[in-house]
C-alpha cells in the first residue's frame, strides 16, 4: 500500500525473492511524497563512500545515534536502529543490482559530525539521473516535481547554488540542457523513477487510483483485504501486505489531536491522509510516536491547483534571522532539526510557544540574494518597512524586541561569533548552506541595513512520523508486543525509530528505503518456507 521509497523498495525486495507482487496507489500518479523530495539517502556504511576516501561501519553509525538521539530512546529502539544500520547498505547494494538506480555520495557531514561517529561526508547519498524514457508508457505515472531544474540534489548542495543562482547555474547550463533533451531525471523523481523500472522489471504489478479500504483476518494472520479501484469495489486474496502509504499531513483530525495549532504550506501530496493508520488501527496495532514529523521552512509555491510548500534555505543566509513574536531569537538558523524549536509546546494548552514565527532580512540581504526575497505574489508573504519599529507594527511583533534581536544579531556577525546559538560554529553549519563568498563568515551578516523584510515561517510538514510500533523485521506489533502475522509497516506510516530528530539530511528516504527492504524481504520469504 503506497509508492513511494517504502512501498517500492518493499514491492521490489520481495518481488526478487520469488514473491507475486502488486502495488496499490490510490493517487493516478505513482511516488507519493519521494517524487517531491530533494531524493538524498543517508546510508551508513554504504559502497560507495570509497569514492569520497571515508570508511564506516555499522558500528560507527550506531554509537552516532546513540550520541545524539532525544534522552530516553535508546531503551525502547536500539534493536531498531542497529538493524536499521546494518541492513541499510545491504538495502543499497541490493537496489544497484535490482533496478537501474546508480548512487553517488554528496560531500554533506553529517549534522552534528562532531558527536561519536558522526562523519564529515559520505553517509547521505544521492541517485544519479534516470532517463524516464525506460518506463516505457509509465514515465508519465510518475507524479511530477514542484521544480524541474534537473540538478541534483549533490549538484546543488555541494556547490551552493542557493547562494548565487544564476552564477553557479552557467557551470552547469549544457548539463541541464542535455538532460532535458535526453529526458533524464533527478532527485526523488529520479529515485522513484529507478525503483518502480526496477519493479516492473521483477513483474511487479502497479495499480493507481487504488484505495485498500479493510484488512481481513483468518486464524490470526493477514488473509486479504478489500479494495476500491477507479469505483469498483474487489476482494483480494493475500498471505502479507506491507502498509507504507506515508504520513497523515493532510488528515485535519488526526493533526488536531497530534500537532494542535496552525498547519500551512504542507509539503507533501495530499494523498497523505492516515489511511494506513486507519488500518492499523482497525487491526489492532500499536501506534507510537504521533507527536513526531519532520518540520522545516517552506517557501509558498503553486501545485497541483493549490498552496504548498518547497523546502527552502533563504533563512540559511547571512544577513537573516528567525525571531518569535516576541521578536526574539529562540534558534540556531543553520541547524538541520531547526523543526524541533518550532514543534516546542506549551504544557498547559499544548500549542507551539514559538509560532507565529518571522524570518527578517534587511536590505543588504536583498542586494546579494534577490532571488531570495519573499514571493509577494501570495498574500501575507512579505513585509517590507523603512525601520524594525514599522516592521514590527506590521507584522505584530514585539518592537523592543525585534530592534533589540537585530542589534545583538548584528554585533555577533561584527565578531564572527553567535554567542546565543552557536551559529556558524558546527562542521554542519559551515560546510553546508550560507555564502562561502561571504567576505566575513559564510553564515552571519549583521541586520541593520533598510529596507528590511519579514517572512512568515510556517510550521511546515514534509511528514509526519509516527505509526505503527514494529519489530526489528517490520512486523506491525499489537500494545501486548505480539506479532500481527502477514502485516508489516514501513516508511512514514510505522513509528519511525528516530522521530524528529533527524541524524543526517536523508534520514527521512534513508529509513524508508531500508524499512521497505526489510519488510519486503522477511514477508516473501515467510511465504517461501511455508511453501
Amino acid at each position: 500500500m503506497g509508492s513511494g521509497a517504502a512501498g517500492l523498495s518493499a514491492a521490489l525486495a520481495a518481488s526478487a525473492d520469488g514473491a507475486r507482487v502488486l502495488v496499490l496507489e490510490k493517487s493516478p500518479l505513482v511516488g507519493g511524497s519521494t517524487s517531491l523530495s530533494g531524493g538524498c539517502v543517508w546510508v551508513p556504511a554504504n559502497h560507495v563512500m570509497q569514492q569520497v576516501r571515508v570508511t564506516d561501519s555499522p558500528e560507527e553509525a550506531l554509537q552516532y545515534i546513540r550520541a545524539v538521539a532525544p534522552a530516553g530512546w535508546q531503551e525502547t529502539e536500539d534493536a531498531r536502529w542497529r538493524a536499521w544500520v546494518e541492513q541499510s547498505p545491504r538495502m543499497l547494494e541490493f537496489v544497484e543490482r535490482h533496478s537501474p538506480l546508480r548512487f553517488r555520495p554528496t560531500r554533506e557531514p553529517d549534522p552534528y559530525a562532531e558527536a561519536p561517529g558522526g562523519k564529515l561526508r559520505g553517509r547521505n547519498v544521492t541517485p544519479a539521473p534516470v532517463r524516464m524514457s525506460v518506463l516505457g508508457e509509465w514515465q508519465h505515472k510518475v507524479r511530477p516535481p514542484i521544480s524541474d531544474s534537473r540538478l541534483g540534489y549533490d549538484e546543488i548542495v555541494d556547490h551552493h547554488i542557493f547562494a548565487a543562482p544564476r552564477v553557479r547555474r552557467r557551470r552547469f547550463l549544457p548539463r541541464v540542457w542535455w538532460r532535458r533533451w535526453r529526458g533524464l531525471q533527478v532527485r526523488g523523481t529520479a529515485l522513484v523513477a529507478g525503483l518502480l523500472k526496477g519493479c516492473l522489471d521483477h513483474g511487479v504489478e502497479v495499480w493507481t487510483e487504488s484505495s485498500l479500504e479493510s484488512l481481513s483476518f483468518e486464524g490470526g494472520g493477514f488473509s486479504g483485504c478489500e479494495v476500491t479501484r477507479r469505483g469498483a469495489s474487489l476482494a483480494l486474496a493475500a498471505r502479507h501486505v506491507v502498509l507504507a502509504a506515508g504520513g497523515f499531513e493532510w488528515n485535519a483530525s488526526m493533526m488536531g489531536e497530534h500537532f494542535p495549532g496552525p498547519v500551512e504550506w504542507t509539503a507533501t501530496p495530499n494523498t497523505n491522509s492516515g489511511d494506513g493508520h486507519r488500518l492499523l488501527r482497525e487491526a489492532g496495532g500499536e501506534l507510537a510516536h504521533m507527536d513526531q514529523a519532520l518540520i522545516m521552512g517552506t517557501t509558498p509555491v503553486n501545485y497541483e491547483g493549490a498552496v504548498h510548500g518547497q523546502p527552502a534555505v533563504d533563512y540559511t543566509m547571512p544577513h537573516s534571522m528567525i525571531v518569535n513574536r516576541r521578536g526574539r531569537r529562540f534558534v540556531n538558523e543553520k541547524q538541520m532539526n531547526i523543526g524541533l524549536a518550532f514543534a516546542e509546546r506549551d504544557p498547559t494548552d499544548g500549542l507551539p510557544v514559538n509560532l507565529p514565527a518571522w524570518r527578517i532580512f534587511d536590505g543588504e540581504f536583498a542586494r546579494r540574494y534577490p532571488h531570495a526575497l519573499p514571493d509577494a505574489t501570495f498574500p501575507g508573504n512579505c513585509f517590507q518597512a523603512d525601520t524594525l519599529v514599522e516592521l514590527a507594527r506590521l507584522i505584530e511583533v514585539d518592537a523592543a524586541g525585534l530592534v533589540q534581536a537585530a542589534r545583538r544579531f548584528s554585533e555577533f556577525a561584527r565578531r564572527n561569533c553567535d554567542e546565543d546559538f552557536g551559529r556558524g560554529t558546527s562542521v554542519w553549519d559551515r560546510e553546508r548552506g550560507g555564502d562561502p563568498a561571504h567576505p566575513v563568515s559564510n553564515t552571519l551578516g549583521a541586520i541593520e541595513t533598510p529596507p528590511f523584510f519579514a517572512m512568515p515561517f510556517k510550521a511546515s510538514f514534509l511528514g509526519t512520523k509516527g505509526g505503527a510500533r514494529t519489530n526489528t523485521a517490520a512486523q506491525v506489533l499489537r500494545p501486548d508486543g505480539s506479532v500481527i502475522p502477514g502485516l508489516y509497516a514501513a516508511g512514514n506510516v510505522m513509528a519511525n525509530p528516530i522521530g524528529s530528530k533527524g541524524v543526517g539530511a536523508g534520514t527521512t528516504l534513508g529509513p524508508c528505503l531500508t524499512w521497505g527492504y526489510i519488510a519486503g524481504r522477511h514477508a516473501a520469504r515467510s511465504v517461501n518456507l511455508s511453501r
